[in-house]
């Protein structure tokens, strides 16, 4: 079970190869500018769901709606590649973007990028795919929140709690997940 599990993910290095030396994705700066900028990093998880990117285009802050988001307590960041590296083609193909995009993330679990999708880390791929799945979940019921009118957020100190219980509990989701991965 676990190589194949292995097997979907990818492991790369700082050079142009991937560990088995095939050419990685060309968006490998996202992951290696943040690593080294943030050692206690250790996962990175690139996504482009539908469901985040208006929030990267709009002035509607992504915030803390329910307790499995704690992680956004103080806000989400967004990077407007536009704003530094002028008209691109959107993508993170470089050193100097990745950089940029780290430097926005600065000391946020995740960052939004504009007209593209979004960026988390987590301590490790336990915690990171679980920001990942619940901040997408988070920006589906914060639309519908926001049509029905006047959503109440998180407190911080409700964010910071929440948080802090999820440390604690993040292998019974992760386990389900890969229950689910076994099935396929």
């Amino acid at each position: 079970m676990i190589s194949r599990r292995l097997k979907r993910l990818t492991f790369v290095n700082f050079s142009k190869t991937k560990e088995d030396g095939t050419r990685p994705s060309i968006e490998r700066f996202i992951h290696g500018e943040i690593y080294r900028l943030q050692p206690d990093v250790g996962a990175v998880v690139h996504t482009h769901a539908a469901t985040l990117i208006p929030f990267g285009v709009s002035k509607t802050p992504l915030q803390p709606l329910y307790h499995m988001c704690g992680f956004m307590n103080g806000g989400v960041p967004v990077f407007d590649i536009a704003k530094e590296h002028g008209m691109t083609n959107m993508l993170i193909t470089d050193h100097k973007i990745g950089r940029s995009l780290a430097g926005t993330l600065n000391r946020s679990a995740m960052v939004l990028m504009r007209g593209h999708g979004a960026t988390i880390v987590g301590a490790s791929i336990k915690e990171a795919v679980f920001r990942a799945v619940y901040a997408t979940i988070n920006a589906q019921l914060q639309a519908v929140a926001i049509m029905l009118g006047n959503p109440k957020y998180l407190a911080d100190e409700e964010a910071v709690k929440a948080d802090e219980l999820h440390q604690l509990v993040l292998e019974r989701p992760w386990d389900y997940w890969m229950k689910k991965i076994d099935k396929k």
